[in-house]
């Protein structure tokens, strides 16, 4: 099989997955918070929002080239699509110079297309499936240059994916990093100053961006380190499976984490249980055991915050650990039937087509609801900014309150925060700037601040959830 034949598939699956994102998740969709936090950055839409300590610049240098000069979601949804697919193709493409074959690469590939996070995120501006493609290409040429240690382009490759992951979440780029630098213990000491170069050299060039701000803009590394965990509620030792078992269906933001947990969304963990060791199994087997247990310890690795150091969770989170597990674990599939003959291979097949079909429907049915419940809140913002356009919070303006920064971006204002983890300023200050200028309150499910009681209340119509009020200041 030629090159250009073995990489169709892939391309195939490329197609599909941009095309099945595109379907499900409207171009047209509102950016989410966070999403307008890294557009904001750019443009003159509205003032940038605050950037809080655990985020990095990786997102919105991806977003530069559309929304510095275009103010449309539509077109940053569709170039974010392209990105999407080509960086999910690239990343599998290497993983397929490494297992030597292809169709075992596309396979693993359309399965973590298949994922409802994966194509909810597919078209968003968020670091996830970035952080996510950058793992699998990562260990995939590390696994090359450790197999061809005289091609500088594994080396090279290697330090282009670690940049990318810790431009995206330096956090994630330094339990991807670890055990990749842990492994080169076990390679002959004469490559092993190579790859630990180039894995520090990845690390250094994709972090020094947030190191850099860390310095100018929060006092140094380790108290923006340090901010970064109190805007993460504390990071210390806890279990937090629970949390993460919740999101599987949605929301796409637990916190605090109240929802139950419906056991069909956790169905596909049992795939990845039976097929991993499989897959480790049949690389013993080919005597290519680093192949798999690599992908498998960075893949725990890189679930290891988000289920023992962090009290939230996202179903986004996990994306990393999906890619790169899948990764390793696609060669179980296909020693699951070379332990299968005659009739028994055909029950095993059958077994293995219902199960993915299965699989498909309850993504897709998880899908279908987290894109209509963020269709109907993001619709509620529009109808927010309506009412603040009607009662004069036009541009210049400040905005504070429940879901703020969203609303400001939308409104054309400024956000400004006195408390919480996006806090950027002193209740002085918000006092000072309702005082002088348009200025709103955003109050949903409580009662004002002591300073605002005597403003006007304004109730605001047609919301798919209750317990809104605008607060506008006496004049």
């Amino acid at each position: 099989m030629t090159s250009r034949s073995g990489a169709r598939p892939l391309v195939a699956v490329c197609v599909i997955f941009a095309a099945a994102s595109l379907v499900a998740v409207p171009a047209g969709l509102d950016l989410g918070w966070d999403e307008v936090v890294y557009v904001s950055q750019h443009g003159n839409h509205a003032p940038p929002a605050f950037m809080s300590a655990p985020r990095a610049r990786g997102v919105t240098l991806l977003v530069w080239p559309v929304a510095s000069w275009l103010d449309s979601t539509v077109v940053l949804r569709l170039f974010l699509t392209v990105t999407a697919a080509a960086s999910l193709g690239l990343a599998f493409w290497v993983w397929s110079r490494v297992s030597r074959r292809p169709g075992a690469a596309a396979i693993a590939a359309g399965l973590y297309g298949s994922l409802w996070t994966a194509l909810f995120y597919a078209n968003a501006a968020m670091p996830n499936h970035y952080t996510a493609m950058a793992a699998v290409a990562a260990v995939g040429c590390f696994l090359l240059a450790v197999a061809e240690p005289a091609r500088p382009g594994a080396y090279l490759g290697l330090v282009a994916a670690l940049a990318v992951a810790a431009l995206m979440r330096p956090a994630d780029a330094f339990w991807l990093g670890l055990p990749l630098l842990a492994a080169t213990v076990a390679v002959p000491a004469f490559r092993r100053w190579r790859l630990t170069a180039a894995v520090v050299a990845g690390l250094v060039l994709g972090g020094a961006p947030w190191a850099v701000e860390a310095e100018l803009r929060y006092g140094g590394l380790l108290e923006r380190i340090r901010q970064a965990g109190q805007v993460q509620g504390g990071t210390k030792l806890q279990f937090s499976l629970g949390q993460v078992i919740s999101t599987l269906d949605g929301p796409i933001l637990c916190r605090p984490c109240g929802s139950p947990v419906r056991w069909p969304a956790v169905l596909w963990w049992l795939g990845l249980a039976v097929l991993v060791p499989l897959a480790v199994r049949a690389a013993h087997r080919a005597g290519m055991a680093r192949t798999a247990w690599l992908p498998l310890v960075i893949a725990t690795a890189m679930t290891f915050p988000y289920l023992f150091l962090i009290g939230y969770s996202a179903p986004r989170f996990l994306l990393p650990t999906y890619a790169v597990a899948l990764a390793c674990a696609i060669p179980g599939l296909a020693a699951l039937f070379s332990t299968a003959v005659g009739q028994r291979r055909r029950v095993v097949a059958a077994v293995v087509a219902l199960g993915f079909a299965g699989h498909l429907a309850i993504q897709a049915g998880i899908l279908h609801h987290v894109v209509a419940e963020q269709v109907r809140s993001r619709g509620d913002w529009t109808r927010l900014v309506q009412t603040l356009r009607s009662h004069g919070v036009r541009p210049p303006c400040v905005i504070s309150g429940h879901e703020a920064i969203p609303i400001a971006y939308y409104a054309g204002c400024r956000a400004m925060e006195d408390r919480g983890y996006n806090r950027n300023a002193s209740t002085a200050q918000l006092r000072q700037a309702a005082a002088t200028g348009r200025f709103a309150l955003l109050v949903k499910n409580s009662a004002p601040p002591d300073w605002a009681r005597d403003w006007h209340r304004i109730s605001v119509p047609n919301l798919t959830t209750s317990g809104w009020a605008v607060y506008l200041p006496q004049r």
